[in-house]
């Protein structure tokens, strides 16, 4: 895999080297849950959901490494956390996060919030501020879950729209191990395929050519992560 655009954006080839790569047709490929619209071609949009799959996912497993005892899982858990915290490091420069809306924003900016606001959303940007004086890792802010990708380094953070912050809600409420390992590999095959498309789709048609390149280099990756997670609700999955 050619690395130079990976390099330039800050994406280690090491970080996301796996021990197969799926060239070929999935087997099994588990629907979207929401159409891929402005995405499939701006970058900004993109990246913004991008970010948000990635953010939800390392929680998601995060929480896996804590719970589950089941040795597949797990593997896979440990996967998505090199992989996924690899792609955001090439997608949000060092000092910025994700805002709500979707913005990239630096960090000296602080926290606005507005206590009018019906549901408590951090309106931008929603980096943690000096005056705060902790961090929040999957916590929640003003009703928005906020992800801290890379908790040593400044900036990073991802506020994750309600269908994300709901999905780690589900996760967080199973009852058992099973319960919770199939809640897990089942959400994470669904997000997986999306992911895919997203990235497929922005490869194709995207309106950036470094991003288009990027897509299709990390593409590979996503899809084997796919796979595997397929392959495990597939399994354990119901």
């Amino acid at each position: 895999m050619k690395s130079t655009v990976l390099a330039a954006l800050g994406l280690s080839v090491a970080a996301l080297a796996t021990p197969a790569l799926a060239q070929d047709a999935l087997p099994l490929r588990i629907g979207a849950d929401a159409p891929i619209g402005a995405a499939a071609t701006s970058t900004p949009d993109f990246r913004a959901e991008a970010l948000r799959s990635d953010a939800a996912s390392i929680e998601a497993s995060r929480i896996a490494l804590e719970r589950s005892r089941n040795p597949r899982v797990r593997n896979y858990a440990n996967r998505v956390l090199t992989e996924r915290e690899a792609t955001t490091k090439a997608l949000l420069p060092q000092g910025t996060s994700l805002s709500v809306t979707g913005r990239v924003v630096p960090d000296n900016q602080g926290i606005q919030t507005r206590l009018d606001n019906p549901v408590g959303l951090v309106l931008a940007p929603v980096t943690l501020a000096a005056n705060i004086g902790t961090g929040i890792v999957g916590g929640v802010l003003g009703g928005v879950g906020l992800v801290d990708n890379s908790p040593a380094e400044p900036g990073r953070r991802v506020a994750l729209g309600p269908n994300g912050q709901n999905r780690l809600e589900r996760l967080r409420a199973a009852r058992t191990a099973r319960e919770f390992d199939r809640t897990y590999v089942d959400q994470q095959a669904r997000s997986d395929a999306r992911t895919l498309a997203l990235y497929q789709t922005y490869a194709r048609n995207g309106d950036s050519a470094a991003g288009r390149t990027f897509a299709n280099e990390a593409l590979p990756y996503i899809a084997d992560e796919h796979a595997q997670s397929a392959s495990l609700a597939g399994r354990i999955g119901g």
